[in-house]
């Protein structure tokens, strides 16, 4: 597959809210289990309203909403969406093909919310000034793939489109999956003998394996 080139969205200048005491203690209590937490900025200590972290995750996403992603030798870097003409069709299609399952060569539609998730957490690294493109391990799985993947959820979101399996080279898997947790609202799984953080759009929760 061949690389299609677009400017990327600028970063925008920011650090993240205050975060909600449970989502802050479930971290907390996961995080430690595997050496700590490492976040790009600090946390302030008090609560924020639900406003105000629905406007910061709003700030990661403004503007153009472009995605640079990698696996094995193919590489997408696309903007998919703007603010005056919404979705671009064909740069879509080319994320869900570089998200397909590889094993059945099948790609899926995958959840817009899913790459808003990836856009934000590359803007985020890369407002630290850590360019780099989002490895993908695994994104969209037929049934057949999903039932062969040693350890994978009958249920899993990966099935609907919804899920995908990442790392950033030069990030520590914690710091990835603690900025996963604040930004996103789905649920964040950390595999550290896999070495690849879990992203999904489903339900909140937090894991570690």
């Amino acid at each position: 597959m061949g690389k299609r080139n677009a400017q990327r969205a600028g970063a925008p200048s920011f650090g993240p809210p205050a975060v909600d005491p449970r989502r802050r203690r479930l971290l907390g209590c996961s995080c430690c289990a595997a050496g700590g937490l490492l976040l790009s900025s600090p946390v302030v200590a008090n609560a924020a309203t639900p406003a105000a972290v629905e406007d910061w995750r709003s700030r990661l996403l403004q503007g153009e909403r472009s995605l640079w992603l990698a696996r094995g030798d193919d590489q997408v870097r696309t903007t998919y969406w703007t603010p005056d003409a919404g979705y671009d069709g064909e740069a879509y299609k080319e994320i869900c093909w570089l998200l397909r399952d590889v094993q059945a060569n099948k790609s899926f539609a995958m959840s817009p919310r899913l790459l808003d998730v990836l856009c934000g957490l590359q803007n985020w690294l890369a407002h630290g000034g850590h360019r780099q493109p989002i490895h993908v391990n695994s994104g969209y799985r037929s049934f057949a793939t999903n039932y062969r993947t040693e350890g994978a959820a009958l249920n899993s979101r990966h099935l609907s489109g919804q899920a995908a399996d990442i790392t950033v080279p030069g990030v520590p898997l914690a710091r990835l999956a603690g900025m996963a947790s604040l930004f996103g609202e789905g649920g964040v799984g950390m595999y550290l003998n896999k070495g690849f953080v879990h992203v999904d759009t489903g339900n909140e929760r937090i894991w570690i394996k």
